[in-house]
């Protein structure tokens, strides 16, 4: 009896040992992870970092809005030329300072040249999408005109058929 109770003592002080280091683990990653996040939160509340995601957001807006305008002028069937390849430029040019953006944002300020280059790229997205759009229009008011004449001409008929059909 005297070594049950002798083994069940061991025991006991190796589950409270075991309990103790993994408590004290546990609490240190947390502590850990607390900090980390912290940290990166403080980082990310500095006014550099704020204008730089703006920049950064403001400027895939105005390319993914260049991506789409092409692909409807595609699907009217209206003349792209060259668009395409010069909005896989811009795309190309894109990433590039969104990098330098991102880099940029870390250190709290962004260089002239920095906001001068996001300019740029939105300028020229923004062109390609004004030229996109252009194009589709005139397709889609070249398939509007006769098809409006048509709907006249059939509406007018049928009126005068139906007071026809009346008297």
């Amino acid at each position: 009896m005297e070594q049950v109770l002798i083994v069940l003592g061991v025991v006991t002080a190796l589950v409270l040992a075991t309990t103790c280091t993994v408590a004290v683990l546990a609490v240190r990653a947390v502590r850990r992870t607390y900090r980390s996040a912290r940290a990166s939160i403080a980082g990310a509340s500095t006014p550099g970092w704020w204008a730089a995601q703006s920049r950064r957001q403001r400027l895939w807006r105005a390319v993914t809005s260049a991506e789409r305008a092409l692909e409807v002028a595609r699907a009217a069937d209206a003349p792209v030329g060259d668009l395409p390849a010069l909005t896989r430029q811009v795309r190309s040019a894109a990433l590039g300072v969104d990098g330098v953006l991102r880099a940029s944002a870390s250190g709290g300020t962004l260089a002239p040249e920095d906001r001068a280059a996001c300019d740029q790229v939105e300028r020229a997205a923004a062109d390609i999408r004004r030229a996109a759009l252009s194009s589709a229009r005139s397709v889609s008011q070249a398939d509007t005109a006769p098809l409006l004449s048509a709907v006249q001409i059939e509406v007018a008929a049928l009126a005068a058929g139906l007071r026809a059909a009346v008297r």
